[in-house]
């Protein structure tokens, strides 16, 4: 896997210097879009990267070919029987396809009409890829060209967070998330209508953005490093009885997320990894509080975004799959850290900041990636080998 990791590596360095070059002759603005090119072409042209390819994306595009009438039959067709010999989704290829035509069914607006445009033109799933890439891709630079004030360190952090490994997998939840981060400077602003619909187009693409809404209240109350604190501890307290009126209201509501009440995901419990994380983000932040507020009009709300990602984590023990919540949440932290770096007024001391941070980050992307494969990256594959 050396090899291939090396891909990301190129491409990470390819993105931040063309960052560096633009920190340097900001009169030069193609060089945004060229800082993007690299990571967006890695992203594009992958096949079979991210654990959720063959589990949801691919047979989700052949159940669509099946009922546009595809000549092909789900027992010819390589992902069905890779499955259905797997047990996954049912015992037999007919019975695998059956399964994601019901899921093809609630798909979100968008992305099925991406999904029957891909069909349609005859271009097939790789456009489906490349254009979740390039949306996701688009957003999260123009979020680090206009919210960030350190563009390279920040390109740097956006795959060493592990965020741009994310965004491999989980593609179309990233896709609102992408459109999620460039919504959070309408809350500063406080131009609520450019929010909404800067959420509804992301729920377009996963019904899960709806959990953006909440942001909208950081406009008016700030969850500084007190409050957080506060926020937090009684969100720990309340998680250990929140579960039953939690499965309640959803069965009552007839929710498709009860059932992950008793599925294997429940079984997962407290999220401490990605808890600590967002602690110490939190903890950084509160330490540099007065300086980042002052140099960035957007850190306090995603200050804010971090303190409500750690509450939903706090529930991670007694309800399923919050870490997918605290996606939304903590997705700014890639933006948040340049801006701690730079509120440390010492040059040498925000110099050896600066090391330990990119050392850290290095480090924790060789062993959760390179070592853990941790989202699927690896191995990189661009040939499709009939799937």
């Amino acid at each position: 896997m050396g090899s291939n990791i090396m891909i990301y590596v190129v491409a990470t360095l390819l993105a931040c210097l063309a960052a560096f070059a633009y920190e340097r002759r900001r009169e030069w603005r193609w060089l945004m879009a060229l800082a993007a090119v690299p990571l967006l072409v890695v992203a594009a042209m992958r096949w079979n990267v991210g654990t959720d390819f063959y589990r949801t994306y691919l047979p989700e595009y052949r159940a669509l070919e099946q009922v546009r009438g595809a000549r092909t039959p789900p027992r010819k067709v390589k992902i069905f029987s890779y499955l259905a010999k797997r047990n996954l989704f049912g015992r037999t290829p007919k019975k695998v396809c059956n399964q994601f035509k019901k899921v093809l069914h609630r798909s979100e607006p968008a992305y099925r009409l991406l999904m029957e445009g891909a069909l349609w033109s005859g271009l097939g799933f790789r456009a489906v890829i490349a254009i979740c890439a390039l949306i996701s891709t688009a957003c999260v630079f123009c979020a680090i060209f206009r919210f960030s004030r350190w563009p390279t360190l920040a390109t740097f952090l956006y795959v060493a967070t592990g965020n741009y490994f994310l965004s491999l997998n989980i593609m179309r939840q990233y896709v609102a998330i992408g459109i999620g981060l460039l919504a959070v400077a309408f809350v500063t602003d406080r131009k609520p209508w450019k929010f909404l619909l800067y959420v509804a187009i992301a729920t377009a693409f996963h019904y899960s953005a709806v959990l953006l809404l909440p942001l909208y209240a950081l406009s008016r109350t700030e969850l500084n490093p007190r409050r957080g604190i506060v926020v937090i501890g009684v969100a720990l307290a309340l998680s250990f009885v929140s579960a039953p009126a939690v499965l309640g209201a959803l069965r009552m509501i007839e929710s498709e997320y009860a059932k992950y009440f008793s599925s294997r995901l429940a079984s997962d419990g407290f999220e401490w990894l990605f808890f600590a994380i967002n602690c110490s983000f939190l903890a950084i932040g509160a330490w540099y509080w007065r300086g980042a507020v002052a140099g960035n009009r957007l850190f306090a709300v995603w200050y804010g975004m971090t303190v409500l990602g750690t509450v939903a984590l706090a529930f991670s023990n007694t309800i399923p799959l919050m870490k997918r919540v605290n996606y939304y949440y903590a997705a700014p932290q890639f933006l948040m850290l340049p801006e701690i770096v730079l509120a440390e007024g010492n040059r040498r001391r925000r110099w050896a900041l600066t090391a330990m941070v990119v050392v850290a980050f290095i480090a924790e992307t060789a062993v959760s990636v390179y070592l853990l494969n941790k989202n699927g990256a690896l191995p990189y594959r661009w040939k499709s080998a009939g799937w």
